[in-house]
């Protein structure tokens, strides 16, 4: 017969694995209960605003266009390139690791009117300008200097506006001697980013002016002086180099020495009455003939050549007196590198 001392040894051996099976039990619970808390914590991050976003699965976007190899400038050609040349030059001046020590994180770069760029906190544009603002969309520029460089930069909660000027020169008369850069939150609050846009400014100035060339003197009527260039392309040049090419072919073809010719900063040169004017955007072209194998427009007194599909693009524009189309026959091969 069991006595109270068995009971009581009886109950102590049944209570154990209840007690285990309890603890089991709530440990189950508590487990669950962090992983739900875990969970909705990570919900909420995701659809809270400030926590980044997603890099584009597509890419470049519907406006952009694709990085492409460019001749890099030298000295103070940058401020005297096109506006998609220079945004090409500009994404491609440091290399894509710079490009993402400096702003944080993975870097989507294309080309347009700008160099744009996306990490999944920022939104990036750097472009070459005519002149140093004296507002932006941020309020009003503090001066500062970037690189040993008279600069202005705005602030706010958005993000960061910095211009730097490159060269010092007259206003208006051609040259983009204006590095821009500007900075925003994509999705985030309040985004560090002056930091960001003067260190992204000092390497952009270093990548695009290594020693070269300066600027040509540049007159009211934007007339340079004359240099004999050797035959070449015009793509991606700087505007003044596309002058002094332009000259040497019309010389060529017109069998004078060019020595007489007027190049301006606008790429465009005269000789003997003959003007040649390359321009990155035109007006649309009606074509009536072909020159070169590309579609042209002849009218009286000028001819003018589409240099790519894009029928509001890049073209070649002759003015003056005698055969234009065959001047033009002429030019245009050496002029596209063929």
């Amino acid at each position: 017969m069991a006595t109270g001392n068995d009971y009581r040894s009886i109950a102590r051996k049944t209570d154990r694995p209840m007690w285990i099976w309890a603890g089991c039990a709530l440990t189950s619970v508590l487990l669950l209960s962090g992983v739900a808390i875990a969970v909705a914590i990570t919900v909420l991050n995701k659809d809270e605003p400030g926590t980044g976003a997603e890099l584009p699965e597509v890419w470049p976007s519907k406006s952009g266009q694709a990085l492409r190899p460019v001749p890099m400038p030298t000295g103070e050609m940058v401020t005297a390139l096109t506006d998609d040349t220079g945004a090409q030059v500009l994404c491609q001046a440091i290399p894509e690791q710079r490009w993402e020590e400096i702003l944080g994180g993975r870097t989507l770069r294309e080309a347009g009117g700008a160099c744009h760029a996306v990490t999944t906190e920022l939104d990036v544009s750097a472009q070459m300008i005519p002149e140093l603002p004296k507002d932006t969309s941020r309020g009003l520029p503090t001066r500062t200097t970037v690189a040993g460089k008279v600069a202005v930069i705005a602030t706010d909660k958005e993000g960061t506006s910095l211009s730097v000027e490159l060269v010092e020169v007259a206003p208006h008369n051609g040259a983009s001697p204006v590095l821009r850069v500007s900075l925003r939150g994509r999705a985030i609050k309040n985004p560090e980013t002056e930091g960001k846009a003067k260190a992204l400014a000092e390497a952009l100035i270093a990548g695009v002016t290594p020693p070269g060339p300066a600027l040509p003197k540049i007159g009211e009527d934007g007339e340079i002086p004359l240099e004999k260039r050797e035959p070449g392309p015009i793509k991606d040049q700087p505007l003044p180099v596309v002058s002094w090419l332009l000259c040497g072919e019309l010389g060529r073809a017109l069998g004078v020495p060019a020595d007489n010719a007027k190049p301006t900063f606008f790429a465009a040169c005269e000789l003997n009455g003959v003007t040649a004017d390359y321009s990155e955007l035109s007006s649309l072209v009606r074509p009536t003939t072909s020159v070169a194998g590309l579609p042209a427009q002849v009218d009286d007194g000028s001819v003018i050549v589409q240099l790519t599909n894009d029928p509001g693009g890049q073209t070649l524009k002759f003015k003056g007196t005698g055969d234009l189309t065959a001047l033009a026959e002429k030019m245009v091969p050496p002029l596209l590198g063929r």
